[in-house]
């Protein structure tokens, strides 16, 4: 790079991320008394300005935000981050900024300057509207070339080299300058604002100008007539099948299947059982909430063929509450098998496996108030077969517990408040069972010390929605594996939790669930939900075998111990379970 730059980098001021949005009592707008950040994308916009910077020092950085007086709070995250100035444009706080007045503004501005940028660099949508216009609107007010949705960009000699994630591949771009770049989540990992810089950042200059002074109209061109919750989904379409295995959940259950787990014992392992979840129109005695309701079914795959029919045999049918999580355990409990079921009551019920049926061992009130759920569950003993048996559950109320069998029944050893929003998942590190992880509708993968119940490392920065699925690796001890809404798989060095490892894209579906080949050591098994069912290489961290024919989302996934690639998934509104070949 061999001339210093000008860098226009506008900001917004958005809803945290991690704040679950709720509609006003009016219906007008979504309730905004919440805890306001930097919109992410905007966050990844200024950490590409100031590493441009960072390499060549005489690049300014001038951060702008359109909004009211609060937006000046993150203009002052800009400066603390890098930016070297700070222009608010304001406006009152009952303003409505649309997409198209905020690029006008912005042309303005560009216009009024006597020297002009050389690059614009923003996120490439606000979190809060997902609009996807400003960055492209003021391409087109200001005659610029523009790339979007930047995950690499490259500058020399006053031309920009692009790269941009595509269905299938990649594709590169590239345009001269001054021009308009709309940024990825892919691009760069945003840096912390250190207290240092942020005390500094307070003396940066920051200049305050309004519409009025640019001569733009910033009336609403759109009005909204109602902001609403998104509807219930309803049950999706029955369809006809040959194989009586699909038929029995699909026609006769009638309830949606979230969850398949082959058993691991070798003396049992031609047993399968699936879960299911249904919300019901009944309420609760205690309270106007509905009532979940499920069932636990458990077959017998006699056959490894995945051609219909398959001969499978229904052993068993519990009805019960909601299931929400299943897991085996790796070693027998007082000589059988057990499979441990997280519920919508917050209870943990465990079932022995005893003369081909499932029979209650043991059921544990996890929380004290049954309106919580137990969201997932964990056996710590998958690798070391020898420690006592120990459990790990997490609950929608942002809980995480620790159950052990005591010396007459199983006892909540500790529960501990771990997020402020739904954890959705938790797992053990198999090689180091002090180790427990967790992931959360509040975006964030924690680690945690079981002697010390302190959180030992947090991860914001890599994950833009809720955290879903964690599992360790039972062949390799410093691997593990984690995925989230986002639609991204995330491979981890346990021992340099900062940087994935590598990670792979399910397009159009989030990641639920996790699993690994009993085996192989690079297969790991994705329920993709809306996607479907895929198999990653992790070696080349590339999917080398998707399963496309859930009609609904793919919640539940794992593969046989009996038979080496059969693997089974269900999916929720089409009420099915398949099995499927998943070697490559």
């Amino acid at each position: 790079m061999s001339n210093p730059l000008r860098i226009f980098v506008p900001v917004k001021r958005v809803i945290d991320f991690a704040v679950k949005v709720r509609v006003n009592a009016g219906k007008t707008d979504v309730d905004r008394n919440v805890k306001h950040s930097m919109n992410p994308f905007d966050e990844i916009a200024v950490e590409e300005a100031v590493r441009i910077k960072e390499k060549s020092p005489k690049t300014e950085v001038v951060a702008i935000s359109c909004g009211s007086a609060k937006a000046q709070e993150t203009l002052r995250t800009a400066l603390a981050m890098g930016a070297d100035r700070a222009v608010h444009v304001e406006v009152k706080d009952d303003s409505t900024l649309q997409p198209l007045a905020v690029a006008k503004l912005l042309e303005a501005y560009t216009n009024k300057e006597e020297k002009k940028p050389d690059l614009f660099i923003l996120g490439k949508q606000a979190i809060d509207d997902d609009s996807n216009q400003t960055g492209q609107m003021l391409a087109g007010l200001l005659n610029l070339p523009q790339t979007t949705f930047a995950s690499k960009l490259e500058i020399e000699n006053q031309s920009l080299k692009v790269t941009r994630e595509i269905d299938g591949g990649l594709e590169t771009i590239k345009t001269s300058m001054p021009a308009i770049v709309t940024t990825d989540l892919r691009l760069n990992e945003p840096r912390y604002a250190s207290l240092p810089n942020i005390m500094k950042a307070k003396k940066k200059p920051l200049v305050k100008i309004t519409p009025e002074d640019l001569g733009v109209d910033i009336s609403p061109r759109i009005q909204t007539l109602k902001v609403e919750e998104p509807p219930k989904r309803e049950g999706g379409r029955k369809v006809e099948s040959v194989d009586e295995l699909l038929d029995k959940l699909k026609n006769e259950a009638k309830v949606f299947a979230d969850s398949t787990e082959f058993c691991p014992s070798p003396d049992h392992s031609q047993f399968l059982a699936c879960g299911t979840y249904q919300l019901t129109d009944e309420k609760r005695q205690d309270s106007d909430a509905q009532v979940r309701k499920g069932k636990l079914y458990l077959f017998q795959v006699d056959d490894p063929k995945t051609s219909s029919p398959l001969q499978q045999q229904q052993y068993q049918v519990i009805d019960r509450a909601a299931i929400l999580d299943m897991k085996w355990c790796h070693t027998p409990v007082n000589g059988y098998p057990v499979l441990g079921v997280a519920d919508s009551i917050g209870g943990l019920e465990l079932y022995a496996l005893k003369n081909q049926q499932l029979e209650s061992y043991a059921h544990v009130q996890v929380t004290e108030d049954d309106s919580v759920l137990c969201l997932s569950l964990d056996w710590a003993n998958r690798v070391n077969h020898t420690m006592s048996p120990l459990i790990a559950t997490s609950h929608s109320n942002g809980d995480l517990s620790l159950v052990q069998k005591g010396e007459s029944e199983w006892v909540v050893e500790r529960q501990w408040h771990a997020h402020d929003l739904e954890a959705w998942i938790v797992g053990f590190d198999y090689w180091n069972t002090h180790t427990l992880y967790s992931g959360a509708d509040d975006a964030t993968l924690k680690v945690w010390d079981t002697r010390t119940y302190q959180c030992t490392s947090t991860n914001r920065r890599q994950y833009m929605m809720g955290v879903t699925a964690i599992q360790s690796s039972p062949h390799n001890e410093h691997i593990l594996a984690t995925g989230s809404y986002d639609e991204h798989i995330h491979l981890w060095d346990t021992r340099n939790m900062r940087t994935p490892l590598s990670e792979v894209h399910t397009p159009g579906g989030g990641i639920w669930r996790l699993k690994w080949h009993p085996t192989r050591s690079d297969r790991l098994l994705s329920a993709s939900m809306h996607a479907g069912a895929f198999v990653i290489d992790t070696e080349n961290f590339q999917v080398v075998k998707s399963f496309l024919d859930h009609e609904s989302m793919a919640y539940g996934a794992d593969w046989s111990f009996q038979h080496p690639g059969l693997v089974a998934s269900c999916s929720f509104y089409d009420h099915i379970m398949h099995l499927w070949d998943g070697s490559v």
